[in-house]
């Protein structure tokens, strides 16, 4: 895709609806919506493809950058974004191309792409009870070659654990399901075993959370398949898209009207206004963000970052809701302690008093607070004393205990920890 061959429009689809159509422009890039969806009849909640992009402003021009905040936010990051970048044969900065290339294959339920008939998603689709049978390397090799088939140049990999991750799409043969598959970086060694250990006490702690599943494949690589939320099974039948309906669903940069790029910019207090602008119920909301903050900090997890949150809109009722927390993991046996966005001014060293202050400047009464932070600390004991289940370097194992234990102390109420 060189030169003139480069896209300077696309189709964008709400499901399998035509919901406008964006241009490239010498200044940027224009959005405009399909008249026809536009003027349709939609349920009152309905206000726009995003939440930043309202029916009531049917073009919106975007200057700079070549793509509006939230187009950008669909692309991938990491290992496929690199892959992409050199499939396409552009640069990091050619969003507009990028983003056509790989638009079908988008989280949520929009998809940007040449024409209406190219939205077929590229994801591999494999027998997911067969996984063992298997090679993940070959699955990933298919995943980042995309639909046009081309061998990736695989890239070193980052430092930086949101970076480092290896996932990708997968879609169930039949249609009964869509999934992430996740592997271990060569760098980060285990990542997929703490993962696992995490959702799981991460849902012990009242947490929900995504639905996940340890795979390992013929050659005994581990893998972590992650049901995907924003796919649900259709009712009525089976839909274009694999026999699964799409959900609304945007991170924190998009809903806040933000570039990927400032997902480490941010501060947790600017996500938990976007979620209480947002939100159907923003109390309700927000005390769920809050316990995921506060596990976070529990469990030394340096990559809650901005699109690292996100909120989903429910299909058919269209309550505005935190989806389940996903990427949940110990990002400190990797060398990284310290929270990934500012909480009051401070990465470290957050205390139980903190946390009740944050909860009500936004709405969370100190009672509620408490009972979360309560609930984590009565239950971390226990998930400490199994950490070795992880199978980290023991050195990491002691570093991960004695820094949980530690934390669980600044989290508990006086006189009991």
């Amino acid at each position: 895709m060189k030169g003139s061959m480069k896209p300077d429009s696309a189709v964008v689809l709400r499901g399998e609806a035509v919901a406008g159509h964006l241009h490239r422009t010498s200044h940027g890039a224009v959005f405009d919506y399909e008249p026809s969806y536009r003027g349709a009849t939609h349920p009152a909640w309905d206000l726009g493809i995003a939440y930043r992009l309202p029916y009531d402003a049917a073009r919106v021009e975007t200057l700079g950058t070549n793509v509006h905040p939230f187009f950008a936010g669909l692309l991938p990051e990491g290992l496929r974004l690199e892959a992409l970048v050199r499939r396409v044969k552009t640069s990091r900065d050619d969003l507009f191309s990028l983003l056509v290339d790989a638009g079908a294959d988008c989280i949520g339920d929009i998809s940007v792409v040449r024409d209406a008939e190219s939205s077929r998603e590229a994801a591999p689709a494999v027998d997911t009870a067969a996984l063992s049978t298997l090679r993940f390397a070959d699955i990933l090799q298919e995943s980042l070659a995309g639909k046009h088939g081309q061998e990736p140049t695989l890239p070193g990999v980052q430092e930086k654990v949101s970076a480092a991750m290896i996932s990708l799409p997968l879609r169930a043969k039949g249609g009964s399901g869509a999934y992430i598959l996740k592997l271990n970086p060569p760098k980060m060694p285990r990542l997929v075993e703490n993962e696992h250990f995490f959702l799981r006490m991460a849902r012990s702690s009242g947490l929900e959370v995504a639905r996940a599943e340890l795979v390992h494949d013929r050659d005994g690589s581990a893998g972590l398949l992650v049901e995907r939320f924003d796919r649900m099974a259709p009712k009525g039948g089976v839909g274009k898209h694999g026999g699964v309906t799409k959900v609304h669903q945007e991170d924190a940069c998009q809903f806040l009207d933000r570039y990927p790029g400032d997902k480490y910019v941010l501060s947790y207090a600017d996500i938990a206004r976007g979620i209480s602008e947002l939100g159907s119920a923003p109390v309700v909301e927000v005390a769920k963000y809050l316990r995921l903050v506060a596990f976070s900090y529990l469990v030394a997890n340096g990559d809650l970052h901005a699109k690292n949150v996100s909120l989903h809109t429910v299909p058919d009722e269209g309550r505005v809701e935190l989806t389940p927390a996903y990427d949940v993991l110990s990002s400190l046996p990797y060398g990284d302690r310290s929270m990934a966005l500012s909480f009051d001014g401070r990465d470290d060293n957050l205390k139980r008093a903190g946390f009740i202050t944050f909860g009500e400047r936004h709405g969370v009464r100190r009672a509620a607070t408490e009972a979360i932070l309560d609930e984590l600390c009565d239950v971390a004991p226990e998930w400490i004393g199994r950490l070795e289940e992880i199978g980290l370097e023991p050195r990491k194992t002691t570093d991960l205990t004695r820094v949980m234990k530690k934390r669980r102390g600044d989290l508990a109420a006086k006189g009991k920890t």
